[in-house]
C-alpha cells in the first residue's frame, strides 16, 4: 500500500516537473527568470548591548562605508581603558626587569615571567579592541535596507539578525532550464528578460551554469546578467526569459 502511494506521488511530481519546455533548433520559448542581487547580507551582532542609532530605514539607500548601526558600548570602552592601563604597567615591569637583569640584579625567570605577563595583557587588550570595533556596523557595499528588525534603544536578540541589506548595482538573473538545453547552453548565449513589474524587456546573457543537474526535475540552474545598465530593476523582480536555440 505504502509503495503504491509513493509510486503515485512520484508520477504526479514527474508530470509537473517535466512540463518545462523543450526547444528545437530555431525555435523560441521562455522560462521564468528571477532577479537576484550578487551582494546580499543579514546583519547581526553578538554584543548584547543596547542599540544606540539606526541611521537608515527600510527602503533607504546607503553607500559602502556608511554607518548602519551603532551600539551603546560605554562599559566596554571603560574595560578597554583598564586593559590599556594594565598593559602599560606590565610593560614597565618587563622593561625594568630587563635593565636589572643586565646588572645581574634579577634572574632570567623574573624577566621571562614579566615578559609573559606583558604579552598576556597585550592579548587581552586586542580582544577588547576587536569587540569594541563591532560597536559600529558599516555597510560592506552600496545598497538598500531590505528588512529592519531592530529598533533604537532595544537590546537585540543575539540569535536573530537585526537587518537585511541588498546591493542594487550588481544584479544577476536566476533561471531553471531543461537539462536537454545543455547541448547548446553556454556562457555568452543571449536572451531577453521581460520584467513583469515594469514591463521592460531587457537584453541579457548567460554568465555561468550550475555544476550539477537535478536528476528528478531534469533541470539545471543558470545564472545570467544584464548586458546593459538596467534602471528601475530591483532584486526579486521576475518575468519570462526568452531563448532561441541556435541553428545548425
Amino acid at each position: 500500500m505504502l509503495a503504491s502511494r509513493r509510486a503515485r506521488a512520484l508520477s504526479v511530481l514527474a508530470g509537473f516537473v517535466f512540463a518545462l519546455p523543450t526547444l528545437s533548433q530555431g525555435e523560441e520559448t521562455s522560462a521564468r527568470g528571477i532577479v537576484r542581487s550578487t551582494n546580499e547580507a543579514w546583519i547581526s551582532t553578538d554584543l548584547g548591548f543596547r542599540v544606540e542609532t539606526l541611521p537608515f530605514r527600510e527602503g533607504q539607500a546607503f553607500k559602502r562605508g556608511d554607518i548602519l548601526a551603532t551600539f551603546d558600548c560605554g562599559d566596554l570602552a571603560a574595560e578597554m581603558k583598564s586593559a590599556e592601563a594594565q598593559l602599560r604597567a606590565e610593560q614597565i615591569t618587563y622593561e625594568n626587569n630587563s635593565r636589572l637583569a643586565k646588572l645581574n640584579a634579577v634572574g632570567k625567570f623574573e624577566v621571562a615571567l614579566s615578559k609573559a605577563k606583558a604579552d598576556q595583557a597585550s592579548a587581552a587588550l586586542e580582544a577588547y579592541q576587536s569587540k569594541f570595533s563591532r560597536c559600529t556596523i558599516k555597510a560592506p557595499f552600496d545598497g538598500r535596507v531590505a528588512v529592519m528588525r531592530a529598533h533604537a534603544y532595544e537590546i537585540p536578540d543575539r540569535t536573530q539578525p537585526i537587518m537585511q541589506i541588498v546591493g542594487v548595482s550588481q544584479l544577476e538573473i536566476e533561471i531553471l532550464l531543461p537539462s536537454q538545453w545543455l547541448k547548446w547552453l553556454k556562457p555568452g548565449v543571449g536572451f531577453d528578460l521581460k520584467i513583469e513589474e515594469t514591463g521592460q524587456v531587457l537584453p541579457a546573457e548567460i554568465q555561468r551554469l550550475s555544476a550539477v543537474v537535478d536528476p528528478v526535475s531534469q533541470t539545471v540552474k543558470v545564472i545570467g546578467r544584464f548586458t546593459g545598465e538596467p534602471t528601475d530593476v530591483l532584486p526579486g523582480m521576475s518575468g519570462p526569459a526568452s531563448f532561441k536555440a541556435p541553428d545548425g
